[in-house]
C-alpha cells in the first residue's frame, strides 16, 4: 500500500515537530527540511519505508531515538501475567477462535508509535471488554477454513505485549490443526515498541511457534521486497499468512499473497478505509493473485 495524500498529511503532522526539546534551531531546520522532502517524495513507497527513512534522518541529526527496552519488558511481563486469564477465557468460549481473534485485536492497542503513550489501566479495561470487539463472520469462517487446511502458517507480529495475544491465537489455531507448522516473523531491529527476537524470547513464543525469525530490517512494518532471504523463504513456503497491526497492513497490502490482517484502527486513514469508529477491531483478508478480494 503506497502513500496517499492522507498518509502524507498525517506523516507531516506527526513527524515535522518530533524533535528533541532544546535542539539547536539550525538542527531543527535541517531536520524539517529533510523530513518534508522524504515524506513528500515518498509516494512510490509504503508508510513503513518512509517512516524508516524519517527515523534515519532523526538519528543522523539528533542521535539515538528513544529507547523502549524498559517499556517493552514491562508490557511483555504484564501480558504474560494476563495470559492464563485470556487463555482460560478462550478455552471456555462458545467459539474459541472468535475470542482468540478478539484478544489479538485488543492486543494491538499497545502501540506507542500510533498513540504516543499507552495507559495500562485503559489496556486492562479493553481486555476486560474484549467481547465488544466485532469480528466479521465471513472473514472469520475463511480464516477457520484456511487454518484447518493449511500445513504452514507465517505470522508477522507487531508490538511488544501484543505478541502474548498472538500466542493465544496461535495456540488456538494449532489446537484446531495439530499438524500446522507455525513461523513467527518479528522485527529485525528495535523500532519503537515493536516486537523483536528478544521480546519473543521473553514471552516464550517457542511454546506455540516452530520458528521465530527476524525480518532482517528495521522497518516498522513488513515489506516483502525488504525482508531477509530467510524470512521471505518462510513466507514463500507458507499456505497462509496472518499479519498483525496497521503498519504490516500498510507494508503488505497489495502484495497478492493469502493474508489475514488483524489490527485495531487507531488513525483516521484506517477508520475511513474500513468505515468503523476509532479503536474498532478489524479482521480482513487479502487473497492470492487471481482470487476474489474481500
Amino acid at each position: 500500500m503506497l502513500l496517499n495524500e492522507g498518509c502524507v498529511a498525517c506523516l507531516l503532522r506527526k513527524k515535522l515537530n518530533s524533535f528533541p526539546a532544546g535542539a539547536a534551531p539550525e538542527q531543527v531546520a535541517e531536520y524539517q527540511r529533510r523530513v518534508r522532502l522524504a515524506i513528500e517524495n515518498g509516494r512510490a513507497y509504503s508508510s513503513p519505508e518512509v517512516n524508516a527513512e524519517v527515523s534515519a534522518i532523526y538519528r543522523d541529526i539528533f542521535g539515538p531515538e528513544r529507547d523502549y527496552t524498559d517499556v517493552k519488558h514491562r508490557f511483555n511481563a504484564l501480558m504474560l501475567e494476563l495470559e492464563p486469564v485470556m487463555q482460560s477465557d478462550v478455552d471456555v468460549a462458545p467459539d474459541p477462535l472468535v475470542r482468540a481473534v478478539q484478544y489479538a485485536m485488543v492486543g494491538n492497542y499497545i502501540d506507542f508509535a500510533a498513540l504516543g503513550d499507552v495507559d495500562e489501566a485503559e489496556l486492562r479495561r479493553r481486555l476486560e471488554a474484549v467481547d465488544d470487539m466485532d469480528v466479521d463472520p465471513a472473514t472469520l469462517e475463511a480464516l477457520r477454513g484456511e487454518a484447518l487446511r493449511a500445513r504452514r502458517l507465517a505470522l508477522f507480529t507487531d508490538n511488544c505485549g501484543e505478541i502474548v495475544t498472538d500466542k493465544v491465537l496461535l495456540r488456538t489455531l494449532r489446537r484446531m490443526n495439530p499438524n500446522l507448522r507455525v513461523a513467527v516473523i518479528v522485527r529485525g531491529a528495535p523500532v519503537v515498541n515493536d516486537a523483536t527476537v528478544e521480546d519473543a524470547a521473553q514471552v516464550n513464543m517457542n511454546e506455540v511457534a516452530h520458528a521465530v525469525i527476524g525480518s532482517g530490517c528495521d522497518l516498522p512494518g513488513a515489506v516483502l521486497t525488504r525482508i531477509s532471504t530467510e524470512a521471505l523463504s518462510e513466507v514463500d513456503a507458507t499456505d497462509m499468512i496472518i499479519a498483525k497491526g496497521q503498519a504490516n497492513y500498510e507494508g503488505l497490502s497489495g502484495c497478492e499473497r493469502n493474508i489475514f490482517y488483524i489490527f485495531m484502527c487507531k488513525c483516521d486513514l484506517f477508520t475511513r478505509r474500513f468505515n468503523v469508529p476509532r479503536f474498532s477491531g478489524v479482521l480482513t483478508q487479502e487473497k492470492s493473485k487471481g482470487e476474489e478480494q474481500t
